[in-house]
């Protein structure tokens, strides 16, 4: 993860989404992007054209000021650009946030988004912000680190991955065992079942033993939790083994808005401050 975007919007949100961005591209040694994108709704009179070209103009300028006020914090606190081990720049650019994340990450390269998601300190940050989030994940093929507003930020020494032993799950697993060896963490893999049962157990041994051996020198280990709930089982071992980042595969198109409607995102990713990396399974 070499080549990071990070989308902001100059609000807290994505205030905290910069704070790790960059601490993955020092740590990488890699380049990192800000990026704001500024959307014009389409105009139909000359009137309103001319209207909203000149509020574009104004918003294009009052943002890149903001951008290159952020560019210069990021250099003079973090040494990006001055010898601190890697490079930053920004983006301006109008249009769609999904269409430009999906350009930047084909074309350039681009192979880990980070951004904030929803907000707590206004309803309408929480509106724009977590929609964004969501529509990114959901059109963007691209790996997505998103983060809480209200999460604190600390080194990622944990990293919990969520398994259901698919067939995403190895091409997922090369991506987080990459992520992790940026910091050197460990990672949890962990399967929750409603119930243990001989056959959940020998499912169990038999994928712990594939992922010795395809990751025998990785920091690893693999857990079997027993939950009713999927997503009370995560939250609990995640709190309990002091997780830093919650890894899943997104496997279909409406996989955010059902993992973010239902009580695993409001729990954990709104409640509980957990920044939470979703993967895609395959490459399209």
């Amino acid at each position: 993860m070499k080549k990071i975007l990070c989308p902001v919007d100059f609000s807290k949100t994505s205030t905290k989404a910069i704070d790790y961005a960059v601490h993955i591209a020092q740590r990488a040694g890699g380049h990192l992007s800000l990026m704001h994108v500024i959307h014009i709704p389409v105009v139909d009179t000359s009137d309103t054209a001319l209207v909203a070209n000149e509020l574009l103009d104004e918003q294009m300028h009052d943002a890149g000021e903001k951008l290159k006020a952020l560019i210069q914090f990021v250099e003079e606190k973090h040494g990006a650009n001055r010898g601190g081990g890697f490079t930053c720049n920004y983006i301006l650019e109008e249009g769609l946030l999904t269409d430009l994340a999906e350009r930047l990450c084909k074309v350039d390269g681009y192979d880990l988004i980070v951004m904030g998601t929803t907000g707590l300190s206004s309803p309408l940050e929480e509106l724009f912000v977590g929609s964004n989030t969501e529509a990114v994940v959901e059109e963007v093929n691209c790996a997505v680190l998103s983060i809480p507003a209200n999460a604190q930020f600390a080194d990622i020494e944990k990293i919990i991955y969520a398994s259901d032993y698919s067939a995403e799950d190895k091409y997922a697993l090369n991506e987080v065992v990459g992520f992790g060896s940026l910091f050197g963490a460990p990672i949890d893999v962990v399967h929750v079942v409603k119930e243990r049962t001989a056959a959940s157990t020998t499912k169990a041994n038999e994928f712990w033993q594939e992922l010795n051996e395809d990751y025998h020198d990785v920091p690893m280990q693999f857990q079997e939790v027993v939950s009713k709930h999927r997503d009370e089982g995560l939250k609990n071992y995640y709190k309990e083994a002091n997780g830093s980042v919650l890894a899943v595969v997104r496997k279909e198109k409406g996989f955010l808005q059902e993992l973010f409607s239902k009580s695993l995102a409001e729990r954990m990713t709104y409640q509980a401050d957990v920044p939470l990396l979703v993967l895609h399974g395959r490459k399209s």
